[in-house]
């Protein structure tokens, strides 16, 4: 059996990648500025943003950080025998349910929920999930650091460096997500990652230059985040690993930032109230890859793997939903009542 990934068309050219790499350093740039990384003309670059997003190959993502003083839950659901995908297409309508992912191993679901509270965290396992007729089997841990993620990701065709967010959140500034600000930017962002100026500064209530303050602010303490995400239908990373890991706790920050470093890494957290401390997701170009990359993230380390699955596919990331053919189809947002504010 050949493990290796096929090779469909590309979906994504190299040019395609250079201006996603321009948008990853600072998605809501002016496309001057896009432009200017690219050496082509604003209006080029802006039809050829347009053109990725329309065909689905390429948009942005807003959702509520680690800095907004939520609380991320990981979540492994097992089903009953045939029903994992009926569960799934129920579980994806759930504005908290942020990601809802098919996995090898002792789980058929794999969920992140983002949740206000501990209150509505508990609610959700227990009520929405636990007394499910088809679900079996709930475990659940909660991501206590995010250490690294989507939003660091770069495609990694431009030179250059480019200026990286903190995963963590800042002290100072953290506030809960409830706060009318913060709920009016993140429901109109959600929808439309580009959104004017106007368009914000209409849901808040305020003037452009409030708004834009606003939005800066909120960006920089990382309690909304932004990222640019690609197809799930493209060759150039079309599979993912996990890895539950534990580290020694006085060696988990240092562990978890050296995985980090790794270009491969889309998701490493620390966790807490479960068997392991340290969640890793990793890209794989090819099945093949799996044991490679794990040694990779390993090596040297003072960490033992205990689990590890293959994502099989995702029904609903990041609030983005999927059909069967990787396609993304719709969205859920975060922010439910944002037009009703």
């Amino acid at each position: 059996m050949d493990l290796a990934a096929a090779e469909p068309e590309d979906v994504l050219s190299h040019s395609d990648l250079a201006l996603i790499e321009a948008l990853q350093r600072d998605p809501r740039a002016p496309w001057a500025q896009v432009a200017h990384a690219l050496g082509v003309s604003a209006p080029t670059a802006r039809r050829r943003w347009e053109r990725l997003s329309a065909e689905g190959a390429a948009w942005i993502t807003t959702y509520p950080g680690m800095g907004a003083g939520l609380v991320a839950g990981l979540v492994e659901v097992r089903c009953r025998p045939g029903t994992s995908d009926d569960v799934a297409a129920e579980l994806v309508r759930h504005p908290r349910i942020v990601t809802v992912s098919a996995q090898t191993g002792d789980r058929d679901l794999g969920l992140i929920i983002f949740a206000e509270d501990l209150t509505e965290l508990r609610r959700i396992v227990q009520r929405d999930l636990g007394s499910h007729a088809d679900v079996l089997h709930v475990r659940s841990s909660i991501m206590t650091r995010v250490f690294r993620e989507g939003s660091h990701w770069r495609a990694g065709v431009l030179g250059g460096t480019s200026r990286e967010a903190s995963a963590g959140p800042t002290a100072t500034v953290a506030r809960q997500l409830g706060a009318p600000t913060t709920r009016a930017v993140l429901g109109t962002l959600e929808r439309d990652g580009r959104a004017p100026t106007a368009r914000i500064a209409e849901a808040l209530g305020t003037g452009e230059a409030h708004a834009r303050r606003s939005v800066h602010r909120l960006l920089e303490s990382r309690r909304i985040v932004q990222r640019v995400d690609v197809t799930l239908d493209q060759p150039h990373w079309p599979h993912s690993l996990a890895l539950w890991m534990v580290v020694p706790a006085g060696q988990l920050d240092e562990a978890a930032r050296r995985i980090g470093e790794l270009p491969t890494i889309r998701l490493c957290a620390a966790l807490a109230g479960g068997a392991s401390n340290l969640y890793v997701i990793a890209w794989l170009r090819s099945l093949e890859q799996a044991a490679e990359i794990e040694a990779q993230i390993t090596r040297g380390l003072p960490a033992r793997v205990l689990d590890r699955s293959l994502l099989l596919h995702y029904y609903k990331r990041l609030g983005h939903l999927f059909d069967d053919q990787r396609r993304r189809v719709g969205q859920v947002p975060w922010v439910i009542d944002a037009l009703e504010d």
